[in-house]
């Protein structure tokens, strides 16, 4: 008797605790541009559910994506890690590339501290089997391996083994209907079918990449932009969930992070007042829209201007999840203490960013890019965060010692796994002399959309 109460009390405290710690929820979109949500100023795109997130919680205007392209963004993300220690620096290409299995997930993480843990949509971390969701710290995956594939399901043409087809837990998936709307779905359903368990839940939509679909019901709710259709249809997919986990009494308790695994590229898509796009090291590339919000414990209407990283997402979730230590040292830093007052400044002293032949460092204000075949440009981030005034010529000395910071860095990594066709970086040459030259720069910063 005095055994099965001593029993009792235990699970009881097991399961009280459980109960206390937080869910965590990383929402990120895929390409969008760093103007095209309401909290950030844009006129024309309607976001009232993140702008609602972003106006109780915090908004970091120093907030970078790990990487100026999808898949070594992502790597990055998940790790907590710069991606370059472990040679992850291009985008995967189909075959046997990914991120290599010795790298510890936030997945893992997560798992090991008994969540439930949750992977819908792109996964882009690679193909193989050793490389799928289910084997990297995830308990169910609803979702594809590839980088991007339509909205629609075409009847027919899909078949499992083929990598951009919707896959959930190793089998093929015909989906119904528009495909930000069933990601939204099984994200849901994951959640619903183990309510009693803290969960952990990485929401990667696929919007608003190419190609540009809508339903022509969201095409027409956004003036006949499909690319702004897809933003509001994924803030709409965004409301459901919030509205399930309020419904469900979960909310308080829930914290939802939101980011962009890097900048705009399309067309309609803007950056503005950000210089540069996806794929190059200028602030469009990589300074991303970013948000956390946690009713529970961070006092909403916060801007916060430090120096911030996609990198610092799983040391400040894990630990505040009662998380410890992880195999692999992290390169991200907890925020908590930077959001409830108990610290001030900038989380990170400098920043790296390396894709192959061209490179970055933000140390301070100041920001410097090195491409191949081209003199270093160097800005001073206070006076000119669009980065139309190149200072490189007035201030060698410090060219000189944010170079060789760059080059210490280095030395910690390993080469990159794979690398990409020579027309990629003949592109991306033209455009940092395009985007270096500010009287070319300025009319392909866009209108204040």
């Amino acid at each position: 008797m005095i055994r099965s109460t001593l029993i009792a009390c235990l699970l009881a405290g097991v399961t009280a605790l459980a109960s206390e710690r937080p869910n965590v929820i990383v929402i990120m979109a895929d390409d969008l541009g760093y103007r095209d949500l309401g909290f950030q100023g844009s006129e024309v795109v309607k976001t009232p559910h993140l702008d609602a997130l972003a106006k109780n919680g915090v908004i970091f205007t120093d907030g970078h994506a790990a990487a100026s392209v999808c898949s070594p963004s992502r790597a990055g993300f998940i790790t907590g890690r710069y991606q370059q220690r472990f040679g992850h620096e291009a985008n995967c290409p189909r075959g046997k590339q990914g991120m290599v299995t010795s790298e510890y997930t936030m997945g893992q993480a997560f798992q090991s501290i008994g969540y439930k843990t949750y992977m819908i949509g792109k996964w882009h971390l690679g193909n193989l089997e050793e490389m799928y969701p289910t084997q990297r710290g995830f308990d169910s995956f609803w979702g594809l391996r590839e980088g991007s594939r339509g909205f629609f399901y075409k009847e027919g043409k899909e078949k499992f083994g083929n990598y951009h087809s919707i896959e959930e837990n190793g089998k093929h998936v015909a989906f119904e209907g528009f495909l930000t709307d069933r990601m939204t779905d099984a994200g849901i359903a994951m959640i619903e079918a183990n309510k009693q368990d803290p969960f952990f839940m990485f929401l990667s939509y696929t919007a608003p990449h190419t190609p540009l679909q809508a339903t022509p019901e969201d095409k027409a709710k956004a003036n006949g932009n499909a690319y702004h259709a897809l933003i509001q249809n994924m803030d709409d997919n965004i409301g459901r969930l919030v509205a399930y986990l309020e419904e469900n009494k979960m909310r308080e308790n829930t914290v939802i992070w939101f980011l962009s695994d890097n900048g705009g590229t399309v067309g309609s898509a803007s950056n503005y007042p950000l210089n540069g796009k996806k794929g190059v090291e200028f602030e469009g590339g990589h300074r991303v829209p970013f948000i956390v919000n946690w009713p529970a414990k961070i006092k909403g209407g916060q801007r916060f201007d430090g120096l911030t990283s996609a990198m610092d997402i799983f040391p400040t979730s894990f630990k505040l999840a009662g998380g410890k230590e992880t195999p692999n040292k992290l390169d991200g830093v907890d925020l908590l203490p930077y959001l409830v007052g108990e610290k001030s400044g900038d989380p990170h002293a400098t920043l790296y960013w390396r894709k192959l032949e061209q490179a970055a460092i933000r140390h301070g204000d100041w920001k410097m890019i090195r491409g191949e075949g081209l003199p270093e440009m160097l800005y001073k981030m206070g006076d000119d965060t669009s980065e139309l005034n190149d200072v490189a010529k007035q201030h060698p000395e410090k060219v000189q010692e944010l170079g060789k910071m760059i080059t210490d860095w280095e030395k910690e990594l390993v080469e990159p796994l794979w690398q990409e066709g020579k027309g990629f970086i003949k592109v991306r040459y033209k455009k940092n002399i395009e985007y270096r030259d500010a009287e070319m720069v300025k009319p392909t910063l866009g209108a204040k959309k």
